[in-house]
């Protein structure tokens, strides 16, 4: 038995059962002919609210029995995981339940266009339009996603979208269906499927990050390439630290599919010695000049001497200096003018 002749078998146990089923990828690659391709542009709807009632709003595209829409997803899919297929199934068809099929193909070659109507693919899946007048298509785009098959909707398979389009043909399934009913159309929209999560980008002015740890809500997590990862909506309280710097913490409100960015300047540990002396004084120790910058200097941790210098005058202070802390210093040259 060939694989046209399996395929056929296939399809029409399917229908017996009244179910959606998979098509492997790699068992099937067809080459088809449509009569036309329909195009539904997703990049329009992609500001709004999945949750909302926006049917109205959304672009909706007829598609005839033997005709192949081509939804091309909004271009930034960082909040999606998945899309919503609206169908209308005209009442004429309602009466022939089980006869028309529709199919997702993953592979589809050439890219299409208006001008094209012969395509080879990769059968993905493939389900029934029902006896009812509506039917809703949940197509997960990614792994782990929390979209659930419910007696109102399919649920299908991964899709390959990596040219940023998913394929559906739509096919008679069986013979008997009155002509009338074979010019009959499909309206179709389509809306995203929000994450119900938000997204956290951490910017430091750590030139290496490797080392950096991140916790949220006391437990660590991992950023991306970007520094960021994706939380649920709501309030946490992030905490960042690393080697060499101190430890930071900052309570930040998540958004549904929005992006929060935290800016953080981490300060070192190395501790800094914040000087209040006359102007012209001179530090030194062991005859190496120190820096002063912004009236500040730093020291590593340990026990040191330094001499104040100005004007001749000199002032020794041994202090010891512990990492992690700050240290503020006041140094007054008086001069002391009285009548004899």
């Amino acid at each position: 038995m060939n694989c046209c002749k399996i395929k056929k078998v296939l399809i029409i146990l399917f229908i017996l059962l009244g179910n959606s089923i998979f098509i492997p990828q790699n068992l099937f690659s067809d080459s088809f002919r449509v009569k036309k391709v329909v195009f539904l542009d997703m990049e329009k709807d992609n500001t709004k609210n999945s949750d909302e009632d926006n049917s109205t709003q959304q672009e909706q595209v007829k598609v005839g029995i033997n005709d192949a829409i081509c939804i091309k997803l909004p271009k930034d899919l960082t909040f999606i995981q998945g899309i919503e297929l609206n169908i209308k199934i005209p009442s004429l068809l309602a009466r022939f339940p089980n006869t028309v099929i529709y199919s997702i193909y993953n592979n589809v070659s050439p890219v299409p266009s208006a001008k094209n109507i012969d395509f080879t693919g990769k059968e993905l899946f493939t389900g029934v339009y029902p006896g009812q007048l509506s039917l809703k298509v949940l197509i997960p785009l990614v792994k782990g996603n929390t979209i659930s098959t419910t007696p109102y909707a399919v649920k299908t398979y991964i899709p390959e979208y990596s040219r940023n389009f998913i394929f559906i043909r739509n096919q008679l399934a069986m013979k008997g269906v009155p002509n009338e009913a074979l010019k009959q159309q499909f309206i179709i929209s389509a809306k995203p499927i929000l994450m119900n999560k938000g997204k956290l980008t951490i910017k430091t002015n750590l030139q290496n990050s490797n080392n950096l740890e991140i916790t949220v809500d006391d437990k660590t997590v991992s950023l991306d390439q970007n520094g960021s990862c994706y939380l649920k909506p709501g309030q946490h309280t992030i905490g960042i630290s690393a080697d060499s710097v101190r430890n930071e913490s900052r309570t930040c409100i998540i958004e549904v599919a929005k992006e929060t960015i935290l800016d953080i300047n981490l300060k070192s540990t190395e501790p800094l010695i914040y000087a209040n002396i006359p102007k012209g004084t001179i530090i030194t120790e062991n005859n190496r000049e120190i820096k002063i910058v912004n009236n500040s200097f730093s020291l590593a941790p340990g026990e040191h001497t330094l001499v104040f210098s100005i004007g001749g005058q000199e002032i020794v202070k041994n202090i010891t200096i512990v990492e992690g802390r700050n240290y503020s210093i006041n140094i007054t040259f008086n001069a002391i003018f009285t009548e004899n």
